[in-house]
C-alpha cells in the first residue's frame, strides 16, 4: 500500500507469515514446490521512493546493518525488473528503506521490500500495471515476491509463483518471536533433502475458508511447518522459541514462519498477545517480541 507524500511516495512492507508450509521435493531445476496458507503482519518495512535522474538505495532503521554488504538488494532487484518490464532503462528514483524487521527471519521481509518497491515506482513513474502484472514481475526477483505483492491472505503454490487470494479469512491476533539469530532459506532446504524431505504434496482440491478465527484456528490446527524440523537442527534456539510460547499461557496455536527463526502464537485477542509478549519479553529481554494483527481480507 503506497501514500503519496510532498517528496514521493512511501509503501508499506509487511511481514509474511506462513501460517502453513508444506514443501516437496526438489524439481528438475532445483527449486522446491510449496504450498503455503500466508497471511501479513501490520508490522513491517518501510520504503520511500522519490523522484531521482538515477536509481540509488540508501538503508536505514534498526536492522539496516545486516544489509550494509548487500549490494544486490532485493529492492534493487524489483526496480530494475519493473524498469525492464516497461522498457524504460532511463526510470530513476532516489529510494529509502527503513528497516524495522529482522533479516532471515523467516518473515519474507527482503520479498515485501521488493514488493512495496513494485508498487510504489509503479505509481511514481506511472507505468499502470496491475497487481497481477506486477506479481508476474515480482517472479523474476524472488520466490516470495508474487505473495507480498499481493499482501492479503492467500494461497501460495509452485514455487511461490501461483497466488490464490482467499476469498474469506479472518483477522487473527498473534505474537511474533524472534531471537536474534539469522537463518539462510539454502541451507534449510538442504537439510531438508538431507533428512529425506516430502517427495509429493497433495494438491488442494478447494481454497482454505474461515469466516472467524475459531473456525480459522480449527482448521490451522491439522497444519505444519516441513521446515521446522531442519531449522531447529541448524538453530535449536528455535526449539527455545516454541517451547516458551506452548508454555505461554493462552496460545492457540504456536508454530515456526517460513524457514525460520521466526515463531508465532494465535490468540483469541488482541490484549492476550500484548499480555503474552510483555511476559515473554521480561524473561527473554535479549528476543525480538512483537504482538502484532495479522490482516483479514479486504
Amino acid at each position: 500500500m503506497s501514500a503519496g507524500t510532498p517528496a514521493g511516495l512511501t509503501a508499506f512492507a509487511p511481514a509474511k507469515i506462513n501460517l502453513t508450509l508444506r514443501a516437496g521435493a526438489p524439481r528438475a531445476d532445483g527449486y522446491h514446490p510449496v504450498q503455503s496458507l500466508v497471511v501479513f503482519a501490520d508490522w513491517g518495512d518501510t520504503l520511500q521512493a522519490n523522484p531521482a535522474p538515477g536509481l540509488s538505495l540508501r538503508i536505514e532503521g534498526p536492522h539496516a546493518a545486516a544489509l550494509a554488504d548487500d549490494q544486490h538488494n532485493l529492492v534493487l532487484k524489483a526496480a530494475w525488473a519493473l524498469r525492464a518490464a516497461a522498457e524504460r532503462p532511463d526510470l530513476g528514483a532516489s529510494l529509502v528503506l527503513y528497516k524495522q524487521l529482522p533479516v532471515a527471519s523467516g518473515m519474507g521481509g527482503g520479498s515485501a521490500d521488493a514488493a512495496a518497491a513494485l508498487r510504489s515506482l509503479n505509481s511514481l513513474w506511472d507505468l499502470g500495471f496491475s497487481t497481477r502484472a506486477l506479481a508476474e514481475i515480482g517472479s523474476v526477483v524472488g520466490a516470495d515476491v508474487p505473495a507480498c505483492v499481493w499482501s492479503r491472505p492467500l494461497l501460495m503454490e509452485g514455487i511461490g509463483e501461483e497466488i490464490r487470494v482467499l476469498a474469506a479469512w479472518p483477522e487473527l491476533a498473534a505474537l511474533i518471536v524472534n531471537p536474534g539469530k539469522a537463518v539462510a532459506t539454502p541451507d534449510v532446504f538442504r537439510a531438508f533433502d538431507a533428512a529425506g524431505g516430502q517427495p509429493h504434496i497433495t494438491p488442494l482440491d478447494r481454497l482454505p475458508v474461515a469466516g472467524d478465527a475459531p473456525s480459522a484456528f480449527a482448521l490451522l490446527k491439522d497444519g505444519r511447518n516441513d521446515l521446522e524440523a531442519p531449522a531447529r537442527s541448524l538453530a535449536p534456539v528455535i526449539g527455545e522459541v516454541l517451547e516458551a510460547l506452548d508454555a505461554a499461557r493462552n496460545a492457540r496455536l504456536v508454530r515456526m514462519s517460513g524457514s525460520g527463526a521466526s515463531c508465532f502464537a494465535l490468540y483469541d485477542s488482541f490484549e492476550l498477545a500484548q499480555e503474552a509478549g510483555a511476559r515473554l519479553g521480561a524473561s527473554r529481554p535479549h528476543w525480538i517480541t512483537r504482538p502484532v494483527r495479522l490482516g483479514g481480507a479486504a
